[in-house]
């Protein structure tokens, strides 16, 4: 199992220069076809009831070329990066909300990797939510300022019995087969402590029978958040990368993830692999 086709989240300007870094990593490192994607959303216009509907339709025409000529400066710095580093690339630009266009593009990839914290998410980038609940593929979330390639590094698996963790431990397979060590960490309630054992007994199992050793680890959770202790732990063990299960709650999208995801993306370090 490999990644052979990854998507990045392109923006005009320096913001997404280390995301793009990476991304030539990851398809270096697994030979794999990388495609930018910058989506150019069209602002709405401020509407003067006075002015007319011409005038509308002229502040509409005004923002999106102002929206095309940010997907070509995307493009062109894009392709500045990936020719550099000899990456075999392709480009898909478009006029639309960010995250919608992202989410239909991951059709065709393997891993979609986008930007935590983003200040131009959810007009002018795609916002980790809304692919995450859309696309149906794992999505790499990268912070605002990368540490590190996590391939190679080690790995810390937040693990939770749950559809979510699941896809995301089978997702993240290609770079777990590449970790320098994994572990998998589990916080629980005293009550749910008896069984913990036997469930993660199973997951080791699982991993050790595609030729990964992971080291089962269990913490009563504490006072702290989880996703506090789960940070802790990673850094801790200086991992280069999370994964975690993707968990989502109402469609609205001030609720659309779950407190311990959205916590791990606002004050993660490190990158996250996330599945839903």
């Amino acid at each position: 199992m490999t990644y052979a086709s990854l998507l990045v989240a392109v923006e005009d300007g320096p913001e997404s220069d280390s995301r793009l870094e990476l991304a030539c990593d990851l398809s270096v490192a697994f030979d794999a076809h990388l495609t930018g994607l910058c989506a150019g959303s069209i602002a709405p216009p401020l509407y003067d009831p006075l002015a007319g509907g011409a005038m509308v339709g002229e502040l509409l025409t005004l923002y999106r070329d102002m929206a095309e000529a940010d997907v070509e400066r995307a493009r062109s710095r894009f392709f500045e990066v990936v020719q550099a580093r000899e990456v075999e690339a392709g480009w898909r630009g478009e006029i639309g909300f960010p995250g919608e266009v992202c989410s239909r593009a991951a059709r065709a990839a393997d891993l979609v990797i986008l930007g935590g914290r983003n200040s131009k998410a959810p007009n002018h980038a795609p916002d980790v939510s809304d692919v995450l609940m859309g696309c149906g593929r794992p999505v790499l979330v990268t912070p605002p300022t990368r540490l590190r390639n996590p391939v190679g590094e080690h790995v810390l698996v937040a693990w939770k019995d749950c559809r979510e963790s699941r896809l995301a431990l089978a997702a993240a397979i290609p770079l777990l087969k590449r970790a320098e060590g994994v572990t998998l960490y589990m916080v629980c309630t005293e009550d749910e402590n008896a069984q913990a054992d036997g469930e993660l007994a199973d997951v080791v199992q699982f991993l050790a029978r595609h030729e990964i050793f992971a080291e089962p680890v269990i913490a009563l959770r504490g006072e702290a958040p989880t996703a506090r202790q789960i940070l802790d732990e990673a850094l801790a063990r200086d991992s280069g990368l999370i994964v975690a299960g993707g968990y989502g709650h109402a469609r609205l999208r001030e609720w659309a993830l779950g407190g311990v995801t959205r916590d791990l993306i606002n004050d993660s370090p490190i990158c996250l692999c996330f599945a839903h």
